[in-house]
Order: C-alpha cells, then sequence, then structure tokens
C-alpha cells in the first residue's frame, strides 16, 4: 500500500517537474520574442524621430521659398 502511495506520488511528482520544464521553455520562448519586439519598436521609433525631423526640415524650407515667392509678388 505505501509503495503504491509512493509510486502515485512519484508520477504527480514526475508531472510537475515536466510542466515546469516546459513553463520554462515556453518562458525563454516568450522573453526572446519580447526582446526581438521591443528592439523592432526602438528601430521604429527611431526612423519616425528621424521622418519627423526631416518633415520640419522640409516644411521650414517650404516656408522660406513661400516667403520668398510673396516678397517676389510684393516687388510687382
Amino acid at each position: 500500500m505505501a509503495l503504491k502511495l509512493f509510486e502515485v506520488l512519484e508520477g504527480k511528482l514526475e508531472q510537475i517537474l515536466a510542466q515546469y520544464q516546459a513553463l520554462q521553455t515556453e518562458n525563454a520562448t516568450l522573453m526572446k520574442m519580447l526582446d526581438e519586439q521591443e528592439k523592432a519598436l526602438g528601430e521604429t521609433r527611431e526612423a519616425l524621430n528621424k521622418m519627423s525631423k526631416e518633415r520640419d526640415v522640409v516644411r521650414q524650407r517650404i516656408d522660406q521659398l513661400l516667403n520668398k515667392l510673396e516678397v517676389l509678388g510684393k516687388e510687382k
């Protein structure tokens, strides 16, 4: 009887250990995915910042050109 209970306990413990290992593997996979997503997000933010700066430069140049055209229009 005691031996049978010990076998049942051993089987349950093996199941728990198998689940634990599976969860560790899944956690490692999820952590890797999270790192990749954070890296991609950082790259996207950098690209967005670069585009915003370029847009501001283009906007300033267009404003300068419009001002020049306005001045030319007033001179005529």
